[in-house]
């Protein structure tokens, strides 16, 4: 019997072709087949791809199993984040934010699989949009520190004392004009003062893991975030920004409080000893929905 392939005789009832290595046919001289041949594998057409079809359309290999699109999977809310196989969400946090939320916001997630910060900051002109992903597993947080404040503008009380003074001045050298001028001043910078818009505020958030000494998951400004020379760099560039509308990620860090500021210092510390200590059985005590 000879191989097909290189044309090597090859020993009788031998599989393989010594020379090149290709599978014997093993077919005896008046086309009768050996008992142990299946009688339908040594006449079946075998099947190839073609990948010149006669319509001219090749058709799609098929397959066994096709992957889910990302649009098919499920999502932290309001990012493009994408939940694990049965990941239930326990708490979603609007922790902080720019000037305006619209301009950017930092979202704090607690599922009973981990711990996610998500900062996205809106893009601008030629600023694209920007966002910054923290997470860390929930088995592995040994520590929780938050904080939250809430401050009157220390630049708008002063502009406030300041033009009261040049109003007085005004009234008292009888200069009408300038007491007219320096009034609407005075006026705009109490009327900030009073309707809230002139408050500042900071918040923050540190968790600490198991694997590393420094917090696995932290924003706000805990003294690490800048030395003194990038605080005072910040706070001459950050007015500049703020007027052009030009922000990133990485400003939301050190944003205002969110609306659930106070919440996540309030509840944060419970709520990953619960989960941590009683798994499942908490989720009736912080008002999630359990399975059955």
């Amino acid at each position: 019997m000879k191989c097909e392939v290189c044309g090597t005789e090859a020993e009788p009832g031998a599989a393989f072709c010594d020379n090149c290595g290709a599978v014997l046919t093993a077919r005896k001289a008046d086309g009768a087949r050996d008992a142990a041949d299946p009688p339908e594998a040594l006449d079946a057409p075998v099947a190839r791809f073609d990948p010149h079809p006669p319509g001219g359309v090749a058709p799609a290999p098929r397959t066994t199993a096709q992957l889910a699109s990302p649009a098919q999977l499920a999502t932290l809310p309001g990012t493009p984040l994408v939940l694990g196989d049965g990941e239930k969400i326990w708490r979603t946090y609007r922790v902080v934010r720019l000037r305006r939320p619209e301009l950017g916001e930092g979202l704090l997630f607690v599922t009973d699989a981990r711990v996610v910060f998500y900062a996205r900051a809106r893009g601008r002109g030629t600023q694209r949009p920007s966002a910054l992903v923290q997470q860390t597993r929930l088995d592995s947080v040994t520590g929780v520190s938050a904080y939250v404040t809430h401050r009157i503008s220390l630049g708008w009380f002063v502009l406030a004392v300041i033009t009261g003074l040049f109003v007085v001045g005004s009234i008292l050298t009888l200069a009408i004009p300038l007491v007219i001028f320096w009034g609407l001043l005075f006026a705009g910078t109490v009327w900030m003062l009073v309707q809230g818009a002139a408050k500042k505020g900071s918040v923050g958030v540190q968790i600490q893991g198991s694997s590393s000494d420094q917090s696995s998951l932290s924003f706000g400004q805990f003294g690490e975030q800048r030395g003194y020379f990038g605080t005072i760099v910040h706070s001459l560039i950050s007015p500049v920004l703020g007027l052009l509308g030009v922000y990133t990620a990485f400003d939301v860090l050190l944003g205002f409080p969110g609306q659930d500021a106070e919440r996540v210092v309030s509840e944060i510390g419970a709520l990953v000893f619960d989960m941590q200590s009683r798994g499942s059985l908490a989720a009736g005590r912080w008002g999630v929905p359990t399975d059955g």
